[in-house]
């Protein structure tokens, strides 16, 4: 009776899939929803299939394929992870085989990721109003994505403000410890900070512009918010922090995806080995 229930269920069309997907996916971040969305309705533009028990990897390596010819591997992967998340959900629910499972994801090259050294991130507080202060080292001592901090409501805060717990890209909750730094600035403001990525950007930006205007020989400094994210991993590491920490800090799934955030220099290496004498 069991085989048949599934034989019956994988029968079902695959728009029919598509729109329990969707409302499973609700709990993602709209930036999310509206990528996966994309991406499926994509994948199953040229496809030739009603039911979702007649697609098969290779439909899937063969859009990817396609795909890869005009766009970058960490695209492909991107849009991989979408297919993924769909083909997971219709093997759980409708007992079918993860014909995703086995794909594997494309090698990409290490792109150039911009980092801030404390110095130069000293220069730029120093030249900074209160309020950009607040909003730099808010994402510099928290690690958030600069949507987390666009997000974030009272909720999200521990009574004793010992901790702020958000939930992050793909839905996943983590908690993340406030220092003393942080403390003070939630004190001093509550969680007035922008409610737009574009305004925190451009308050990084500027305040790294604003070097140059009243220090021409020295230049100015770039700052995007996502680099405060990978100041915050690099200077806990520095600090000794284990790098499965950092990488729960940040929310990530594999500390492969946090070792790319990370910019270490010969600094680090001095000293090593005096563990061993």
């Amino acid at each position: 009776m069991l085989s048949a229930l599934f034989h019956h269920r994988a029968r079902t069309l695959i728009s029919a899939v598509m729109e329990e997907w969707l409302l499973e996916i609700q709990r993602f971040s709209v930036d999310t929803q509206r990528h996966y969305r994309a991406t499926i309705n994509s994948f199953f533009l040229d496809l030739s299939k009603k039911y979702i028990k007649d697609v098969s990897s290779t439909d899937i390596k063969q859009y990817l394929t396609k795909f890869r010819w005009t766009h970058k591997e960490t695209t492909c992967n991107t849009n991989l992870g979408a297919i993924k998340s769909f083909f997971r959900y219709a093997s759980n629910v409708y007992g079918i085989t993860n014909v995703a499972s086995g794909i594997p994801e494309y090698k990409e090259k290490m792109p150039h990721r911009p980092f801030i050294s404390k110095k130069d991130l000293d220069t730029i507080l120093s030249n900074a109003t209160q309020r950009e202060k607040d909003i730099i080292l808010m994402l510099a001592h928290t690690g958030m994505r600069c949507s987390e901090l666009c997000s974030l409501r009272p909720e999200n805060l521990s009574p004793n403000l010992s901790s702020i717990t958000i939930q992050g890209k793909g839905g996943k909750v983590r908690t993340i410890p406030c220092n003393q730094t942080v403390r003070e600035i939630i004190s001093r403001r509550g969680i007035n900070f922008p409610k737009n990525r574009k305004s925190i950007y451009n308050i990084c930006n500027n305040t790294g512009k604003r070097i140059a205007c009243r220090n021409p020989k020295g230049g100015a400094i770039h700052l995007a918010p996502h680099m405060l994210r990978r100041y915050f991993a690099t200077q806990l590491l520095a600090k000794g922090v284990s790098l499965l920490i950092i990488s729960r800090l940040l929310g990530h799934s594999s500390v492969q995806t946090t070792e790319r955030y990370l910019c270490i220099d010969s600094s680090f290496l001095l000293g090593s080995t005096d563990v061993l004498d």
